[in-house]
């Protein structure tokens, strides 16, 4: 996951919607019901002060105030930091260990490689598991592996691990990490709907103003476009997030994928040659440009304000809290629980955005890749850390189910009954998450705590029944864009990229930084001479500094990621 609100898996903002896990009706309810058990102990114990079980879990063991510091690579994530939100004091009632959670001032990487650099870790870090930097922090031994841990302090978390994610991101065989937003096979096909990608939006009012056409094409949505400018002078016409190669991977914009994978629908598929041993960089798929020449045509037609390839993602939402797009992208969980509920308490309901559907580009019908195991974003305990002992059996709390469902929905009977077998916040604050999801995440902070999520069919179906029942526009939404993912697991296609600390891996960064560089200059184009003259000049470039060295070295990586689900 990547941006916010991935980032912004997203981030955010996408936490409740992305899980799932296993097992029967029955199960759920046995389960709910034992956890809630678990917890009511777990909370008389605490509060009374009574000693803890040492035959139960490890973390009931010591329950004394302790905190611990961390790194979480995302400096957008105001809303993860411990403050005094419901869940967080929470977790510390129970465990007596708070979170002291720091985010990057300036930029996150130069901020995480003077880190490494200089030695100066904190306790614990949250990083992307397949980000450069994690290679260098086990190599220089500055984390511990999660394996050692629990087994010298908390035996318990063992037994909670899924095997499969254990084989997957286990590295030289060892388990470094473990996966926040980790999701089993199941998560696919069941539970909340998932969206691959950033979906883009139309604004109700305009797209109702301009006869509310037909939005099947690529052309459909030019053309509603040009209308739009023509009607509403005022409104710039398309919204997209920020460009930023580095952060977003080689689509440059998380507002990209929906147009890409329009254009390029099996773009992962045809990146492998197996006959040249090779997995080529996106940038040499016709469809993959196709989108950025697409980008280039809005651009050319005056509706792409170019200040949009160099704002900043706070500049892009400030206009878009103001409806102040025709056409905009977001996470489809942040639209309709952050922006809409903005706009129709600001300035008006009628302004409030409707999603498209997937677009077909070239009578192709779009395919979002939707993978599973994956996780986020991966908790590390470093070799700094104060007291290691502490902190695993920490994780062991959070990743239990216990814990799950303290960070998720808080004290039974306090912020959510038991309904059906299964957990739902209390109306008033169902409803607050619904009308003001800022101050929901302000006063209760759930979904943004322990940042240890997993699987769980428990949490997956309430999260699904909750939001079909009070968000159905949302719930509509997202099964309407839920029809073009397919499961990419099986292609192996994971953590292509080669270590940043090899040769390889300097020859991919000055590629994505050339690749930063050309996308400018692709989108504001003026002519398709412009633009294949810049592109061609990019391949040119590419291969000079080395590009195929890199495209073997990611067919091994490839190669690797299948042997390592078992698939090859």
């Amino acid at each position: 996951m990547k941006g916010k609100g991935i980032q912004a898996i997203a981030a955010a903002a996408l936490v409740m919607t992305v899980l799932a896990g296993c097992g029967s009706n029955n199960n759920a309810e046995n389960a709910a019901s034992n956890a809630a058990a678990s917890n009511n102990a777990a909370t008389n114990a605490a509060n009374s002060g009574e000693e803890q079980n040492a035959g139960g879990p490890s973390w009931k063991q010591d329950t004394s105030p302790f905190t611990f510091t961390q790194y979480f690579y995302g400096n957008w994530a105001s809303n993860y930091l411990w403050k005094d939100q419901y869940a967080m004091k929470l977790a510390t009632e129970k465990t007596g260990v708070t979170v002291d959670r720091k985010l990057a001032t300036g930029s996150d990487d130069d901020y995480l490689n003077t880190m490494i650099a200089s030695g100066d870790l904190p306790d614990t870090i949250m990083l992307d598991w397949n980000n450069p930097a994690v290679s260098k922090l086990i190599q220089n031994d500055m984390v511990y592996s999660i394996d050692e841990l629990i087994e010298k302090y908390a035996p318990e978390l063992k037994s909670q691990l899924d095997p499969d994610m254990v084989k997957y991101h286990s590295i030289d065989g060892k388990l470094w990490y473990l996966p926040n937003l980790y999701e089993t096979s199941d998560r696919l096909t069941s539970g909340v709907p998932i969206v691959a990608v950033r979906p883009w939006f139309i604004r109700s009012d305009i797209y109702k103003a301009i006869g509310s056409p037909k939005m099947e094409t690529t052309d459909d949505l030019m053309n509603a476009l040009k209308l739009a400018k023509e009607k509403f002078p005022t409104v710039s016409p398309v919204g997209v997030e920020f460009f930023d190669v580095a952060k977003n991977g080689f689509g440059g914009s998380n507002s990209m994928d929906y147009l890409i994978y329009s254009f390029s629908p099996h773009l992962l598929e045809e990146r492998v040659k197996d006959d040249q041993q090779i997995v080529e960089y996106p940038m040499r798929n016709k469809g993959f440009i196709d989108a950025f020449r697409y980008m280039s045509q809005l651009s050319r037609n005056g509706l792409l304000d170019p200040q949009l390839l160099i704002y900043k993602q706070e500049q892009y939402e400030e206009k878009l809290y103001g409806a102040q797009y025709a056409v905009a992208s977001q996470y489809i969980n942040n639209m309709y629980t952050m922006y809409n509920p903005k706009i129709e308490s600001t300035v008006g309901a009628d302004q409030k955005y409707t999603v498209l559907d997937g677009l077909k580009a070239n009578g192709q019908e779009p395919r979002y890749p939707a993978s599973r195991l994956m996780g986020w974003q991966g908790f590390f305990i470093t070799k700094k850390a104060k007291d290691p002992e502490r902190i695993i059996r920490w994780a062991e709390y959070a990743w239990s189910e216990e814990g799950q469902l303290d960070m998720r929905y808080g004290k039974e009977g306090e912020t959510y009954d038991m309904v059906d077998g299964l957990p739902k916040y209390k109306q008033d604050i169902l409803d607050l998450s619904i009308k003001d999801n800022a101050a929901f995440n302000a006063q209760y902070g759930f979904n943004d705590s322990t940042l240890l999520f997993r699987a769980g069919k428990l949490w997956d179906d309430a999260s699904a029944r909750d939001l079909k029942e009070s968000q159905p526009e949302q719930y509509e939404a997202s099964k309407l864009l839920e029809k073009y993912n397919f499961d990419n697991y099986a292609l192996g296609m994971e953590n292509l990229e080669p270590d940043g600390s090899t040769p390889e891996g300097t020859i991919n960064s000055k590629i994505k930084d050339l690749w930063n560089k050309t996308i400018p200059k692709l989108v504001l184009s003026k002519t398709d001479e412009e633009f294949d003259s810049a592109y061609n000049s990019f391949l040119k470039q590419m291969d000079q500094v080395g590009a195929q060295k890199v495209e073997k070295v990611m067919y091994q990586r490839h190669l690797d990621d299948l042997k390592k689900k078992g698939i090859q």
